[in-house]
Protein backbone atom coordinates (compact mmCIF):
# COMPACT_ATOMS: atom_id res chain seq x y z
CA UNK A 1 0.00 0.00 0.00
CA UNK A 2 1.21 3.49 -0.70
CA UNK A 3 1.99 5.41 2.11
CA UNK A 4 2.72 9.18 2.83
CA UNK A 5 6.09 10.35 3.45
CA UNK A 6 4.65 12.02 6.11
CA UNK A 7 1.75 11.33 8.06
CA UNK A 8 -0.94 13.57 7.10
CA UNK A 9 -2.78 13.08 9.93
CA UNK A 10 -0.22 14.64 12.50
CA UNK A 11 -1.32 18.41 11.07
CA UNK A 12 -4.82 17.58 12.63
CA UNK A 13 -4.79 17.36 16.59
CA UNK A 14 -7.59 15.27 17.57
CA UNK A 15 -7.56 15.25 21.62
CA UNK A 16 -6.80 18.52 23.02
CA UNK A 17 -6.29 17.83 26.97
CA UNK A 18 -10.16 17.10 27.92
CA UNK A 19 -11.73 19.91 25.50
CA UNK A 20 -12.55 17.46 23.04
CA UNK A 21 -11.79 15.81 20.12
CA UNK A 22 -12.03 16.38 16.70
CA UNK A 23 -10.34 15.25 13.53
CA UNK A 24 -11.26 12.49 11.14
CA UNK A 25 -12.33 9.37 12.98
CA UNK A 26 -14.62 7.34 10.52
CA UNK A 27 -16.95 4.82 12.25
CA UNK A 28 -16.00 1.26 10.71
CA UNK A 29 -17.58 -1.88 9.98
CA UNK A 30 -16.85 -4.85 11.57
CA UNK A 31 -16.03 -7.61 9.60
CA UNK A 32 -17.30 -10.93 10.37
CA UNK A 33 -16.65 -14.56 8.52
CA UNK A 34 -18.70 -17.62 8.69
CA UNK A 35 -20.18 -15.56 11.74
CA UNK A 36 -17.47 -15.01 14.05
CA UNK A 37 -15.70 -11.82 13.84
CA UNK A 38 -12.99 -11.48 11.19
CA UNK A 39 -9.55 -9.95 12.17
CA UNK A 40 -7.75 -10.49 9.73
CA UNK A 41 -10.22 -8.26 7.59
CA UNK A 42 -9.63 -5.64 10.20
CA UNK A 43 -6.25 -5.52 9.70
CA UNK A 44 -6.32 -5.12 6.10
CA UNK A 45 -8.46 -2.37 6.88
CA UNK A 46 -6.96 -0.45 9.36
CA UNK A 47 -4.03 -0.95 7.17
CA UNK A 48 -5.44 1.20 4.33
CA UNK A 49 -7.18 4.07 5.82
CA UNK A 50 -4.73 4.75 9.48
CA UNK A 51 -1.96 6.57 7.22
CA UNK A 52 -4.20 9.07 6.21
CA UNK A 53 -6.87 9.65 9.18
CA UNK A 54 -7.06 10.93 12.90
CA UNK A 55 -7.70 7.36 13.92
CA UNK A 56 -11.47 5.64 14.06
CA UNK A 57 -14.55 5.02 15.73
CA UNK A 58 -15.10 1.07 17.07
CA UNK A 59 -18.56 -0.85 17.49
CA UNK A 60 -20.85 2.13 16.97
CA UNK A 61 -24.19 1.75 15.19
CA UNK A 62 -22.24 0.84 12.00
CA UNK A 63 -19.64 -1.79 14.07
CA UNK A 64 -23.28 -3.61 14.71
CA UNK A 65 -22.45 -3.04 18.18
CA UNK A 66 -26.17 -3.83 19.18
CA UNK A 67 -26.11 -7.17 17.70
CA UNK A 68 -22.88 -8.49 20.09
CA UNK A 69 -22.86 -9.32 23.46
CA UNK A 70 -20.93 -7.51 26.17
CA UNK A 71 -18.15 -9.73 26.16
CA UNK A 72 -17.39 -9.87 22.52
CA UNK A 73 -17.35 -5.84 21.88
CA UNK A 74 -14.44 -5.65 24.52
CA UNK A 75 -12.43 -8.66 22.95
CA UNK A 76 -12.66 -7.43 19.46
CA UNK A 77 -11.70 -3.90 21.18
CA UNK A 78 -8.71 -5.40 22.41
CA UNK A 79 -7.92 -6.92 19.39
CA UNK A 80 -8.10 -3.81 17.57
CA UNK A 81 -6.27 -1.52 20.15
CA UNK A 82 -3.45 -4.11 19.46
CA UNK A 83 -3.45 -3.41 15.93
CA UNK A 84 -3.80 0.46 16.35
CA UNK A 85 -0.57 2.85 16.32
CA UNK A 86 -0.65 4.77 19.80
CA UNK A 87 -0.21 7.94 18.01
CA UNK A 88 -3.97 7.48 16.87
CA UNK A 89 -7.10 8.40 18.54
CA UNK A 90 -9.53 5.37 18.95
CA UNK A 91 -13.31 5.95 20.32
CA UNK A 92 -14.92 3.07 21.28
CA UNK A 93 -18.98 2.48 21.38
CA UNK A 94 -20.42 1.79 24.29
CA UNK A 95 -24.31 2.37 23.88
CA UNK A 96 -26.02 -0.16 25.21
CA UNK A 97 -29.41 -0.90 27.08
CA UNK A 98 -28.05 -1.32 30.54
CA UNK A 99 -26.27 1.36 32.93
CA UNK A 100 -24.26 -1.32 33.76
CA UNK A 101 -23.11 -2.85 30.87
CA UNK A 102 -22.14 0.89 29.45
CA UNK A 103 -20.19 1.21 32.54
CA UNK A 104 -18.00 -2.00 31.99
CA UNK A 105 -17.68 -1.05 28.08
CA UNK A 106 -16.62 1.99 28.77
CA UNK A 107 -14.33 1.43 31.77
CA UNK A 108 -12.57 -1.30 29.43
CA UNK A 109 -12.34 1.01 26.78
CA UNK A 110 -9.85 3.38 29.14
CA UNK A 111 -8.18 0.01 30.33
CA UNK A 112 -6.93 -0.65 26.91
CA UNK A 113 -6.16 2.91 26.12
CA UNK A 114 -8.88 4.56 24.46
CA UNK A 115 -8.99 8.45 24.37
CA UNK A 116 -13.44 7.92 24.47
CA UNK A 117 -16.32 6.73 24.22
CA UNK A 118 -19.27 6.96 22.10
CA UNK A 119 -22.96 6.82 24.26
CA UNK A 120 -26.25 7.54 22.21
CA UNK A 121 -29.31 7.50 24.35
CA UNK A 122 -30.36 4.09 25.13
CA UNK A 123 -32.95 2.58 22.74
CA UNK A 124 -36.44 0.86 23.44
CA UNK A 125 -37.50 2.22 26.20
CA UNK A 126 -39.01 5.99 25.49
CA UNK A 127 -36.87 8.40 26.52
CA UNK A 128 -36.90 11.84 28.09
CA UNK A 129 -34.37 14.33 28.78
CA UNK A 130 -34.16 13.82 32.54
CA UNK A 131 -33.69 9.96 32.03
CA UNK A 132 -30.94 9.92 29.58
CA UNK A 133 -29.03 12.40 31.53
CA UNK A 134 -29.50 10.52 34.14
CA UNK A 135 -27.63 7.29 32.15
CA UNK A 136 -25.01 9.75 31.12
CA UNK A 137 -24.16 10.90 34.35
CA UNK A 138 -23.70 7.23 35.28
CA UNK A 139 -21.17 6.39 32.36
CA UNK A 140 -19.60 10.39 33.18
CA UNK A 141 -18.93 8.93 36.72
CA UNK A 142 -16.91 6.08 35.87
CA UNK A 143 -14.53 7.58 33.06
CA UNK A 144 -11.78 9.97 33.24
CA UNK A 145 -11.39 10.37 29.47
CA UNK A 146 -14.31 11.57 26.73
CA UNK A 147 -17.38 10.93 26.62
CA UNK A 148 -18.80 11.91 22.83
CA UNK A 149 -22.69 12.07 23.44
CA UNK A 150 -24.01 10.37 20.02
CA UNK A 151 -26.76 12.75 18.64
CA UNK A 152 -28.59 9.65 16.81
CA UNK A 153 -32.85 10.53 17.22
CA UNK A 154 -33.73 7.64 14.71
CA UNK A 155 -32.71 4.77 16.44
CA UNK A 156 -33.08 6.36 19.99
CA UNK A 157 -36.76 7.62 18.85
CA UNK A 158 -35.31 10.80 21.30
CA UNK A 159 -34.15 14.52 19.85
CA UNK A 160 -31.99 16.58 21.94
CA UNK A 161 -32.38 20.09 21.72
CA UNK A 162 -29.29 22.06 21.50
CA UNK A 163 -30.18 23.66 24.23
CA UNK A 164 -30.60 20.48 26.23
CA UNK A 165 -27.12 18.95 24.98
CA UNK A 166 -25.33 22.40 26.25
CA UNK A 167 -27.15 22.08 29.45
CA UNK A 168 -26.44 18.45 29.91
CA UNK A 169 -22.09 19.51 28.96
CA UNK A 170 -21.89 21.82 32.08
CA UNK A 171 -22.88 19.13 34.43
CA UNK A 172 -21.01 15.65 33.02
CA UNK A 173 -17.34 16.15 33.60
CA UNK A 174 -16.32 14.68 30.20
CA UNK A 175 -18.28 15.58 27.94
CA UNK A 176 -16.90 17.97 25.10
CA UNK A 177 -17.70 16.57 21.87
CA UNK A 178 -21.00 15.61 20.32
CA UNK A 179 -21.28 13.21 17.20
CA UNK A 180 -24.46 14.75 15.43
CA UNK A 181 -26.52 12.56 13.14
CA UNK A 182 -29.40 14.43 13.12
CA UNK A 183 -29.84 16.60 9.97
CA UNK A 184 -29.89 19.76 12.04
CA UNK A 185 -27.24 22.12 11.39
CA UNK A 186 -28.57 24.61 13.53
CA UNK A 187 -27.16 23.17 16.26
CA UNK A 188 -23.76 23.38 15.55
CA UNK A 189 -23.07 27.37 16.49
CA UNK A 190 -24.91 26.92 19.92
CA UNK A 191 -22.48 23.67 20.55
CA UNK A 192 -19.34 25.84 19.64
CA UNK A 193 -20.75 29.03 21.67
CA UNK A 194 -20.81 26.40 24.63
CA UNK A 195 -17.42 24.78 23.68
CA UNK A 196 -18.32 21.97 22.63
CA UNK A 197 -16.52 20.09 19.11
CA UNK A 198 -18.96 19.00 16.74
CA UNK A 199 -18.39 15.63 14.31
CA UNK A 200 -19.85 14.74 11.33
CA UNK A 201 -22.17 11.87 11.70
CA UNK A 202 -24.04 11.09 8.48
CA UNK A 203 -22.83 10.32 5.06
CA UNK A 204 -25.43 11.46 3.16
CA UNK A 205 -24.97 15.34 3.73
CA UNK A 206 -21.53 14.71 4.84
CA UNK A 207 -20.29 17.93 3.05
CA UNK A 208 -23.05 20.21 4.43
CA UNK A 209 -21.22 19.17 8.03
CA UNK A 210 -18.23 20.08 6.88
CA UNK A 211 -18.77 23.52 5.06
CA UNK A 212 -21.19 24.47 8.22
CA UNK A 213 -17.82 24.13 10.47
CA UNK A 214 -17.71 20.46 11.75
CA UNK A 215 -14.23 19.78 13.78
CA UNK A 216 -14.31 16.36 12.18
CA UNK A 217 -15.93 13.44 11.11
CA UNK A 218 -17.59 10.02 12.47
CA UNK A 219 -18.65 8.78 9.45
CA UNK A 220 -17.92 5.86 6.72
CA UNK A 221 -16.55 7.83 4.01
CA UNK A 222 -13.52 8.61 5.11
CA UNK A 223 -12.29 5.02 6.16
CA UNK A 224 -13.30 4.14 2.26
CA UNK A 225 -11.58 7.21 0.64
CA UNK A 226 -8.90 8.00 2.92
CA UNK A 227 -6.90 10.02 0.72
CA UNK A 228 -9.68 11.98 -0.95
CA UNK A 229 -11.27 12.85 2.54
CA UNK A 230 -7.73 13.81 4.02
CA UNK A 231 -7.01 15.98 0.67
CA UNK A 232 -11.02 17.40 1.52
CA UNK A 233 -10.70 18.30 4.79
CA UNK A 234 -7.66 20.21 4.95
CA UNK A 235 -8.87 22.21 1.83
CA UNK A 236 -11.99 22.68 4.32
CA UNK A 237 -9.81 23.63 6.84
CA UNK A 238 -7.66 25.65 5.17
CA UNK A 239 -10.71 28.05 3.63
CA UNK A 240 -10.84 26.56 0.15
CA UNK A 241 -14.31 25.32 0.48
CA UNK A 242 -14.53 25.31 -3.21
CA UNK A 243 -11.68 23.40 -3.89
CA UNK A 244 -12.59 20.80 -1.23
CA UNK A 245 -16.34 20.83 -2.74
CA UNK A 246 -14.70 19.62 -6.43
CA UNK A 247 -12.42 16.98 -5.04
CA UNK A 248 -15.32 15.60 -3.03
CA UNK A 249 -17.62 15.50 -6.26
CA UNK A 250 -14.97 13.68 -8.04
CA UNK A 251 -13.55 11.21 -5.52
CA UNK A 252 -15.75 10.68 -3.08
CA UNK A 253 -20.05 11.71 -4.03
CA UNK A 254 -20.18 9.03 -6.86
CA UNK A 255 -20.50 6.47 -4.02
CA UNK A 256 -22.22 7.56 -1.07
CA UNK A 257 -24.92 9.13 -3.54
CA UNK A 258 -25.77 5.79 -3.90
CA UNK A 259 -25.35 4.47 -0.26
CA UNK A 260 -28.50 4.69 0.71
CA UNK A 261 -30.46 5.38 4.26
CA UNK A 262 -30.92 2.59 6.76
CA UNK A 263 -29.05 0.04 4.50
CA UNK A 264 -25.53 1.40 4.87
CA UNK A 265 -23.74 -1.45 7.14
CA UNK A 266 -24.24 -3.85 4.45
CA UNK A 267 -23.97 -1.61 1.25
CA UNK A 268 -20.34 -0.91 2.74
CA UNK A 269 -19.28 -4.29 3.40
CA UNK A 270 -19.85 -4.74 -0.38
CA UNK A 271 -18.44 -2.35 -0.83
CA UNK A 272 -15.19 -3.41 1.42
CA UNK A 273 -15.22 -6.86 -0.16
CA UNK A 274 -15.26 -5.38 -3.47
CA UNK A 275 -12.10 -3.54 -2.81
CA UNK A 276 -10.42 -6.81 -1.11
CA UNK A 277 -10.21 -5.43 2.34
CA UNK A 278 -13.09 -7.62 3.30
CA UNK A 279 -12.94 -11.54 3.19
CA UNK A 280 -16.93 -11.44 3.38
CA UNK A 281 -19.96 -8.61 3.63
CA UNK A 282 -21.30 -10.86 6.21
CA UNK A 283 -23.58 -9.00 8.70
CA UNK A 284 -25.49 -10.36 11.72
CA UNK A 285 -28.78 -10.85 12.21
CA UNK A 286 -30.85 -8.83 12.48
CA UNK A 287 -29.53 -7.29 9.61
CA UNK A 288 -29.90 -8.56 6.29
CA UNK A 289 -27.02 -8.07 3.12
CA UNK A 290 -27.44 -6.64 0.61
CA UNK A 291 -29.44 -7.31 -2.29
CA UNK A 292 -27.21 -8.21 -5.45
CA UNK A 293 -29.09 -5.08 -7.07
CA UNK A 294 -27.84 -2.66 -3.90
CA UNK A 295 -24.46 -4.63 -4.05
CA UNK A 296 -24.08 -3.70 -8.06
CA UNK A 297 -24.94 -0.17 -7.48
CA UNK A 298 -23.00 1.07 -4.63
CA UNK A 299 -19.78 -1.03 -5.99
CA UNK A 300 -20.77 0.70 -9.77
CA UNK A 301 -20.62 3.92 -7.50
CA UNK A 302 -16.67 2.73 -5.65
CA UNK A 303 -15.00 2.34 -9.25
CA UNK A 304 -16.48 5.46 -10.60
CA UNK A 305 -14.88 7.80 -7.99
CA UNK A 306 -11.95 5.25 -7.73
CA UNK A 307 -11.77 5.71 -11.29
CA UNK A 308 -10.84 9.99 -10.81
CA UNK A 309 -8.04 10.47 -12.62
CA UNK A 310 -6.57 13.02 -15.38
CA UNK A 311 -8.85 15.46 -16.30
CA UNK A 312 -11.24 15.04 -13.32
CA UNK A 313 -12.80 17.61 -10.86
CA UNK A 314 -10.39 16.81 -8.40
CA UNK A 315 -7.11 15.95 -10.13
CA UNK A 316 -5.95 19.47 -9.70
CA UNK A 317 -5.32 18.65 -5.66
CA UNK A 318 -2.97 16.24 -6.11
CA UNK A 319 -2.10 15.75 -2.05
CA UNK A 320 -2.03 12.07 -1.86
CA UNK A 321 -0.56 9.06 -4.23
CA UNK A 322 -3.30 7.46 -5.34
CA UNK A 323 -5.55 4.34 -3.86
CA UNK A 324 -5.19 2.04 -6.67
CA UNK A 325 -2.78 -0.11 -4.25
CA UNK A 326 -5.51 -0.73 -1.44
CA UNK A 327 -7.44 -2.42 -4.34
CA UNK A 328 -5.02 -4.34 -5.74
Amino acid sequence: MNQPVTDPASSQPTANNSQGIQGLLPVIPTPFLDGRFDEGSLGRFLDHFLPWLDGYTLLGSTGEAPSLPTQERMRIAEIAMGRTPPDKTVVIGVTHTSLADSIALARHAKSIGAQGVLCAAPYYFANTADGVLRFLQGVDEALDIELVLYDNPAPSGFRMPAQVVCEWASQLAHLHTVKLTDHDLGKIPPWHEAGLKVLAGDDPIAFRYLAAGADGAMMIAPCIFPEAFRTVWDLVRGGDVSGAYEVFVARILPLIHVYGIGDEIATSKSVLQEMGLFSSAEVLPPLEPAAPDRSALVRLGYRIAKGAGPGSAGSQHNAAPSEEAAVT
